[in-house]
């Protein structure tokens, strides 16, 4: 007899209706009957699972939560095999091999990056020295409209190419490996916090299961709901790679299983992969600087897709404390913004005092004014931490100005209003040494 989606589901509301009265052998013998079906829909699989854990059947339930990371994979639901395999490790941590069964799973259906040439990174400066992802869903099964298939137990499951992970695709299956050997996954009830304003942005988080509140706050102090992140939604990463607090809170909806990946294991795992880095360095810019451009007076009238064009040609560099970035009267041909660490702006007077016009952090442009004019620049630019910039070339730029007249608009006020400021500070040195 074909098992098909009425059918499973029908059977699914049986056994859950013995599983809330107690009877929790009766409702795995129930799921039983329908596991082929978790083929099409792993959660059969996990929830026989979690059956066979209330009966202490722990040999049932690693069997049934392997399904489910097969069945998981390739239906092209990693982050929810990943969930799986970490409850799998918990059972029995023997089984640390379910991740290389996993990472191989994923290679094997195309979803796993192949090995790119490592991009070179800028050299530092010797010193004289701040989207959710689209949540996938489950198959939806339907009541009483679906026919019976075939005379086969189960629908053949075609194969098929695995949708685009954010961050994970991108990994060959090595480093793939690597990181999912680092993941740790945590349990959160309804109304729990997974992290307050305030708190260290030192992880990277991605929801396996359920949901959760961005919570800001409004001058009263009372709690404003900003948005609401779903299944597959990848959060905290500006804070992750800006080495910022926290400035909202995330708050559970109900029950949910969220997966977390610290800067500590991601930086043990560029000592052994240095192409991560590179990969990470992609992901902040899809991520962080995408959104930064888009809040931005300068970039902000740049069509998401030309953005998009934009961030392929970026490149990073970093410097140490203490490192001259920029110095004034020199051409300039690169203009930056601050990925992590700060820079302090200054000039000298008559007499070669230095004079500091402002400090800049995390997500400040600097360096447009020559950039764009081709006149020499007009401060220094000096690291006061260690800094690491994202480069736009002055080819980029060109190619920004020529295609948006509106940005050559905007891109001319901000380097008036920085030359007059220049000019007025200089003016003020002048007058102290009188």
């Amino acid at each position: 007899m074909a098992i098909d989606a009425a059918t499973a589901s029908i059977v699914k509301d049986k056994a859950e209706a013995l599983f809330d009265k107690g009877r929790f052998s009766e409702a795995f013998d129930a799921y039983e009957k329908i596991k082929p079906y978790g083929d099409k829909d792993p959660r059969v699989y996990l929830r026989m699972g979690d059956i066979a854990r209330k009966l202490g059947d722990n040999a049932a339930a690693l069997s049934c939560y392997k399904d489910a990371v097969r069945s998981f994979t390739k239906l092209g639901f990693v982050i929810k095999a990943i969930a799986v395999c970490k409850i799998i490790i918990a059972i029995d941590p023997g089984q640390q091999g379910i991740h290389d069964k996993l990472a191989e799973l994923y290679a094997g259906q195309g979803a796993v990056a192949p090995p790119k040439a490592t991009v070179v990174i800028a050299s530092p400066v010797a010193a004289p020295e701040p989207a959710a992802a689209p949540a996938q869903e489950l198959p939806k099964v339907s009541k009483a409209t679906d026919k019976a298939e075939d005379d086969d137990d189960i629908e053949v499951i075609q194969p098929m190419k695995l949708p685009r992970v954010p961050l994970f695709s991108d990994f060959n299956e090595e480093e793939f490996l690597a990181v999912i050997r680092k993941v740790r996954s945590h349990d959160f009830a309804p109304g729990e916090y997974v992290f307050r304003e305030g708190d260290a942005g030192d992880s990277i988080f991605i929801i396996a299961e359920g949901a959760a509140k961005v919570i800001g706050r409004a001058k009263d102090g009372n709690e404003v709901s900003l948005a609401t992140l779903t299944e597959g939604a990848i959060f905290g990463e500006f804070g992750f790679f800006s080495n910022a607090k926290r400035t909202t809170d995330i708050k559970a909806v109900d029950s949910s299983t969220i997966l977390e990946l610290t800067k500590t294991d991601l930086d043990e795992i560029i000592k052994k992969h240095k192409r991560v880095e590179e990969v990470l360095f992609k992901f902040y810019k899809e991520r962080v600087v995408d959104r930064l451009m888009g809040l931005s007076d300068i970039f902000r009238p740049i069509a998401k897709p030309d953005r998009a064009e934009i961030l392929s040609r970026l490149q990073l560099t970093r410097f140490l404390k203490g490192s001259v970035i920029v110095r004034e009267g020199e051409k300039g041909d690169i203009m930056y913004l601050i990925k992590t660490g700060a820079v302090s702006v200054w000039t000298a007077d008559k007499g070669g005092k230095a004079h500091n016009l402002s400090e800049l952090r995390e997500g400040d442009f600097f360096g447009e004014i020559a950039l764009a004019t081709s006149r020499p620049r007009v401060a220094n630019i000096t690291a006061i931490e260690n800094t690491e910039l994202v480069a736009f070339s002055r080819p980029l730029i060109k190619d920004i100005l020529m295609k948006y007249p509106a940005v050559k608009e905007v891109l001319e006020r901000v380097i008036k209003e920085r030359v007059i400021e220049s000019a007025k500070a200089k003016e003020r040195f002048s007058l102290a040494l009188v």
